[in-house]
Formats: C-alpha cells, structure tokens, sequence
C-alpha cells in the first residue's frame, strides 16, 4: 500500500512539472513571435531604411556650389589676346565697397591701351583706357565734356583699395571713385586715392567676345 501510494504521488509530481513546462514553453513562443519580425519582414524593413553613406551622399549633392566656383574674372599675370595686341596684366587696383567696385589692371609695353579696367565681377563688362590729363583739377562734375564728347555720371563712391602686382600705385588703401559714360561706349574713370596722385583714365568699352584669355586663365573665349 505504501509502494502504491508513493508512486501515486510521484506520478502526480510529473504530470504537474510537465504541465508547467508546457505552459511557460507557450508562453516564450507567444512572445517571441510579437517581438521578433520574420526574415521577409526584416528584409522589407531594411529596404525602406536608406544607409548612412546614402544619406551623406545625398546631403552633399544639395549643398549649393560654394563662392570658389564662380568664374574669377581677371587676374594679374593673366595675358589677353585683343585683335592683333597682346596684354599683360601685370599689377592691379581692387576696389571694394560692401562688394565689388572694379578692378583696375596695368598693361605696361601696350601700344593699344595701358590700362584695362573691370567694371563687373565677371569681367563681361570692360574697358581700354588711357591716361588722361583733360580732366580738370577739383572735384568731378556729373556732366563732363571731353574730346568734343559728353560724357554723363554713371557711378560714384568711396572704396577701399588693395594693391596687386606691379606698376601701379603702391601705398593708397582708399579711394574716392566716378565713372562717367557717353555715346559708343567711351567711358572715363577717375580715381583720388587717399594719398598720392589722381588716376584719370579715359577709353572704350569692349565686349568679352572680343578677348582671348591666354592659357592660364578662365574667361571665357569664343573661339575655344
């Protein structure tokens, strides 16, 4: 009897572990399939989720060009091809007031023009000029008759002056500055640096499609 009861309860005892296995075994696979998404779905997931080398990439192709990708315009040492003359640029004047004003080159040895001047940025807009002495002392009116052409007020202002290369002006850091224009194209600019001599420059405005930049340089040439 005792035999029979005791293997009774140890009957009992296995059914009961088994029972409880069971259930928490039930219990781990319920929750494992809630929590663990299946291979197809991992795979989906991670399609719609871009790589970060992707989204560099991205981010780098919409950032806007930066200043150093614009053309340059002019610069000293550059040599330009108009008609039949070559000129050196071999010092130039910067002007600057919250901006671009213009830039002034020296071309010395030239029989056509001594002095190119840069009146936009991009240097689509320029002139060849000469030293003048017809304009007369004082002040610069905004209506100026010179070689039997009148020539009226285009622009004035006061910049400051960087200095670049040779034969040029050497010590002025400012500059008081007009710009006069007339009929065709003729163009004067007159220049009173802080210290030193005035710079009058009397010439003619050319089109870029004129000029040849020489190798070493980026303005654009028709012909290229």
């Amino acid at each position: 009897m005792i035999f029979e009861l005791l293997a009774l309860s140890a009957g009992v005892s296995a059914v009961v572990v088994f029972l409880a296995r069971r259930k928490r075994r039930a219990a781990n696979d319920s929750g494992s399939t809630e929590a663990k998404p299946s291979r197809n779905e991992r795979r989906a997931a991670t399609a719609k989720t871009p790589s970060k080398r992707v989204a560099i990439a991205r981010t780098a192709a919409k950032k806007p060009a930066s200043e150093n990708d614009a053309p340059r315009g002019l610069r000293i040492d550059d040599v330009v091809l108009y008609a039949d003359t070559e000129l050196w640029l071999a010092g130039a004047l910067h002007l600057d007031e919250d901006g671009f004003v213009m830039r002034v080159f020296r071309t010395p040895g030239s029989t056509r023009a001594t002095w190119l001047v840069q009146l936009d940025e991009n240097a689509n807009d320029l002139a060849l000029c000469d030293v003048t002495t017809d304009v007369p002392a004082g002040s610069v009116p905004e209506s100026l008759p010179i070689a039997g052409l009148r020539l009226t007020l285009r622009r004035r202002g006061h910049a400051r002056l960087r200095v670049e290369g040779s034969d040029v002006p050497r010590n002025p850091s400012r500059a008081r500055y007009i710009e006069l224009t007339g009929a065709g194209g003729r163009t004067l600019v007159v220049l009173d640096f802080d210290t030193g001599d005035r710079l009058a420059l009397l010439g003619d405005r050319i089109g870029p499609e004129l000029l040849d930049l020489l190798p070493g340089g980026d303005l654009t040439s028709p012909r290229e």
